[in-house]
Parts: structure tokens; sequence; C-alpha cells
């Protein structure tokens, strides 16, 4: 498996966005590409190289997290990256859609910057000990 290191961020609000950044590029020394739509991601990722994961919002305008996900799986290679969806919402209903959208994982807001790194390294050994 190899190690994770590039990692988008696809966050419509400024203050959790730049929040995420700093965390996982001063704590889990990840490359970031950051943006602030899902509709702007998806035009860019289309024909680049795609991270190796993606930290989605759920509710954004233009474009959900959940509209979002079947455009990057239809992507070359778009089945090959370890979607995780962040959103306030945490009672196992409200989840269920999120994961059948696609989502590999589901993380809650708000969410320990402390611990968030460690977290998405553990997704990533579980979504490549379930491929």
């Amino acid at each position: 498996m190899q190690a994770l290191n590039q990692i988008a961020i696809i966050e419509d609000d400024a203050d959790i966005r730049s929040l995420l950044e700093l965390s996982l590029t001063t704590l889990g020394g990840y490359t970031i590409t950051a943006y602030s739509l899902a509709s702007i991601a998806i035009k860019h990722l289309e024909g680049n190289t795609l991270p190796q994961m993606i930290v989605l919002d759920v509710m954004m305008p233009e474009l959900s997290g959940p509209e979002f996900i079947p455009l990057l799986r239809a992507l070359p290679h778009g089945c090959a990256v370890c979607i995780v969806m962040l959103t306030a919402k945490a009672s196992t209903e409200e989840l269920a859609p999120l994961i059948a959208a696609g989502a590999n994982f589901v993380a809650s807001k708000p969410f320990d910057p402390m611990l968030l790194p460690e977290l998405l390294n553990h997704f990533w050994s579980e979504f490549h000990a379930g491929v």
C-alpha cells in the first residue's frame, strides 16, 4: 500500500477549509489542494492527476458532495480515490445515504484538528484493506 500524501479538500466554508489545510499540512505533512466548490474541483480534476483522497463537504452550493461523487467516479482512475465526507449530521439514518452515494467514509463536524491526520490515515488503511 502506498503511503497517503495527496489530499484534496472540497469545502465551501473558508474557515473550515483553512482549518483542514492547516491540520493536514502541519500535523499530517500532506500535500493539499483545496477547492471552495465541488463544481470547481471537478473541472480541475478532469484531465489532471487525481489525489489519493478527497475530504468532501456534503452540502455546498452548485454541486453537493453526493452529486460530485458519480462525476469523480466516472473519471479515469476515479474509483481509486478514497472519499471521506464531512457532515454535521451524525445519525445512522443520515449517514447511510452518504455511503450509498459512494463515500468510502464519513467523518463528523466539528472534528478535532489534532486527531484528523490520524483519522484519515486510519481511513486510508481501511480503504486499502477493503480493496
